[in-house]
């Protein structure tokens, strides 16, 4: 046997019945002998594919509706509807390299400002003949109806004014997630429609939804000594209140012609009492007071009379509260000389 060295490398020879021989080259296992350059391109390579993935796997889960795959370099394809867009992910590569293990939060706010392009692509695509079941109105104060506006054309949505500071906007709902995009004049005249028809087929299926509840949409608290006031159920469609139909339905089950007091401080709590109550309605205002809607939750802060002619303000004077003992007073001092 013989040990050569060759090139800094050790080969190992061996002759046994004839020319075997087993040699390592120059060029062998190079990926070990990487410069701190070349481990640092590899090691980012590598999470750039990690990065993708993920947000592949977020894009699926949150937007069932559209098809996402991976495409060519740092980015990812969406396409729904006949309609295909490209994400490029590029833009995200600072903020995830100093986010590392924390990079879920930041590619899932990126993603959701590339949607309403494509949503809004779609839409086009598919025709207001399509369009009329996804239709729905949601509530919204007047700062949310202004964030509402179109992100790439700035164009607001459509507004219905119901009172003060609440409006209720149409809106397409997305099958399969929460994901809904307002409708503005641009998209409705795209459809060969006004905005009129867009808010009828909207409000519509708000209506057929109402109709087609199973049970009550509403919970009843009796209050000993001081009436009942109601509140909407879990999971209930808070724009149901700005249909007659629904006023209907809460008279007809409390058994009651009288308007209702109704003070919605977020699309998550929606209570309401008689307005003949002025007993109740004391002892709750000041509680009510109190409440704010969540952000991007809040709705209205001011109670609003709900009666046949729609909402309007409440007007009401809390009455003055009287002293629990009488006031203390000073006695006189008198100095007999």
């Amino acid at each position: 046997m013989r040990t050569l060295i060759a090139g800094g490398l050790i080969g190992v020879a061996c002759v046994f019945g004839g020319a075997c021989t087993s040699q390592v080259g120059p060029d062998a296992n190079t990926g070990v002998f990487k410069t701190p350059e070349q481990a640092a391109e590899s090691r980012r390579q590598r999470l750039l594919v990690d990065w993708q993935e993920m947000a592949l796997k977020i894009a699926n889960a949150e937007r069932p509706d559209v098809r996402t795959i991976k495409t060519d370099g740092f980015a990812i394809r969406m396409s729904a509807d006949g309609v295909e867009r490209t994400v490029d992910l590029s833009p995200l590569t600072e903020k995830l390299s100093a986010n590392v293990g924390r990079e879920r939060e930041p590619i899932r706010a990126y993603l959701a400002e590339q949607m309403p392009p494509l949503d809004r692509a779609r839409l086009a695509a598919i025709g207001f003949e399509r369009a009329k079941p996804m239709l729905h109105p949601r509530l919204a104060n007047n700062k949310q109806t202004t964030a509402m506006a179109a992100p790439d054309t700035k164009a607001p949505p459509i507004a219905n004014k119901v009172v003060i500071d609440l409006n209720w906007v149409p809106v397409v709902r997305w099958g399969g997630s929460g994901a809904q995009t307002p409708v503005d004049a641009e998209m409705a005249k795209a459809w060969g429609v006004d905005e009129r028809q867009v808010s009828d087929v909207a409000l519509a299926n708000l209506r057929t939804a109402l109709a087609k509840e199973a049970a009550s949409t509403i919970e009843t608290v009796d209050l000993p000594g001081l009436g009942r006031y109601g509140m909407l159920r879990g999971g209930i469609d808070p724009t149901y209140v700005v249909l007659p139909e629904w006023l209907a339905a809460v008279r007809k089950e409390w058994k009651t012609a009288d308007d209702l007091i109704v003070f919605l401080p977020s699309r998550s709590s929606v209570n309401f009492l008689e307005r003949k109550n002025e007993r109740l309605l004391n002892q709750l205002m000041p509680e009510w007071s109190k409440r704010v809607g969540q952000p991007g939750e809040g709705l209205l802060n001011l109670p609003v009379v709900l009666g046949d002619g729609g909402m309007t303000l409440l007007e009401h004077k809390a009455p003055a509260t009287k002293p629990t003992t009488a006031p203390a007073t000073k006695p006189r001092v008198y100095i007999v000389n």
